[in-house]
């Protein structure tokens, strides 16, 4: 039961991003808004999920993890009503700053909490799991999303997104323990996130670990825009197209726990570098040559999201052991890294955005070049150095 209370959790981290994209368009024309400025309601969402995460980590160490998760989905809840009941854009960017403080700490911190009962050879199979229901639910979003806003419009994406917080409370007030170690020495300024600043390693891992997700953030980001104006699909259509993306990480992570088994973590996070290379190479190649397939590029993006199941699920385990008894600051670090980077990315690609894919393409095929320099110098990589190998 405690897997599946952090399960939903994430859950609704995946709804909580993508569910309300499908009603960029109508949110444009309602408002007057440019592409960058429809924008701010991911970007400003990423910024202060970060801000929120900064403080999520120090106090899920200092003072538990369930209260700081149940106190997340409290204003978490309170930006949900807000954007409901918006009636000026700037409304809903409040809310949307308040949606992104609140999923914080319960995107952070639940992963912390199946980190702190479980082995560490067994958390890349089990993140992987959980990293299938997180992204079989950014998979369904935007089919969802698409069809709430087709009859109840952008608010019913808000409207679901309240119900889904409610739900998630009471899921964590009555499955969730209370934590039995708490630790009253750690610091809650800045101070509390030296020791990761000096680790090597930790900032190794963590570049991997954001580049990749940058990739798939870019294409989400900018998807609608791009598939909706640019290519002319129907925003029913759209959802099935950007769905696949996340389907197929979700199928890849939920089968991952087998195909590490079988195969060895060091084999498979190899493999999947390679693969993630060559997919993103073709997915520039596309992107220069101007093919206006959104058929063709939603397969090439299908192809790339899968071999990145591996080193997401296998680095991030490692991730959050690097530095002893501070879990919840290191997935603090990562959702901060993983956050910011986003938005910027997602940002610089809407004002250079022309109509077309040249950008988005270009750009995930460099972050991909990021991730395979710093994969080379991981552990899994060099066999002389396989400390770090499970």
């Amino acid at each position: 039961m405690l897997f599946i209370a952090v399960a939903f959790i994430e859950f609704l981290a995946g709804m909580e991003v993508d569910i309300f994209i499908p009603s960029y368009p109508e949110l444009q024309q309602q408002f007057c808004l440019s592409p960058a400025k429809v924008q701010l309601c991911l970007s400003l969402n990423f910024i202060t999920y970060c801000i929120g995460s900064l403080y999520a980590g120090p106090l899920g160490d200092r003072y538990g993890l369930r209260r700081v998760i149940l106190s997340g989905l409290v204003i978490f809840i309170i930006g949900s009503v807000a954007c409901c009941f918006a009636a000026d854009f700037s409304y809903i960017l409040l809310g949307r700053i308040l949606q992104g403080f609140g999923m914080a700490s319960p995107a952070c911190l639940g992963y912390v909490v199946v980190a702190e009962r479980y082995p560490i050879e067994k958390q890349a199979a089990m993140f992987g799991t959980l990293n299938g229901f997180t992204n079989i639910a950014v998979a369904i979003a935007p089919v969802i999303g698409s069809y709430v806003a087709l009859y109840a419009g952008w608010r019913g994406n808000f409207a679901a997104l309240l119900l889904l917080a409610l739900m998630a409370m009471g899921f964590c007030l009555f499955i969730i323990p209370k934590d039995s170690c708490k630790n009253k020495d750690v610091s809650l300024s800045l101070k509390a996130y030296k020791p990761f600043l000096k680790s090597k390693l930790f900032k190794n891992y963590l570049v991997i670990l954001c580049v990749y997700n940058f990739t798939y953030w870019v294409f989400i980001g900018m998807g609608s825009i791009l598939y909706i104006e640019g290519f002319g699909v129907s925003l029913a259509s759209f959802g099935y197209y950007q769905g696949a993306v996340a389907g197929s990480f979700a199928l890849m992570s939920l089968l991952s726990p087998k195909l590490l088994s079988k195969f060895g973590h060091q084999k498979c996070f190899k493999i999947s570098i390679v693969l993630i290379t060559i997919f993103a190479s073709l997915i520039g190649l596309v992107a220069v040559l101007d093919i206006r397939s959104p058929l063709l590029i939603t397969a090439l993006m299908c192809l790339l999201s899968m071999p990145t199941v591996f080193p997401v699920n296998i680095l991030y385990p490692l991730l959050l052991d690097i530095i002893p008894n501070a879990k919840s600051r290191a997935a603090s670090v990562n959702g901060v890294a993983k956050l910011v980077g986003s938005a910027i990315c997602i940002e610089s690609a809407s004002y250079v955005y022309n109509g077309t894919f040249l950008q988005i393409g270009l750009l995930i095929f460099g972050l991909s070049i990021v991730g395979l320099i710093f994969a080379r110098s991981v552990s899994y990589w060099r066999k002389e150095n396989s400390e770090h190998v499970v």
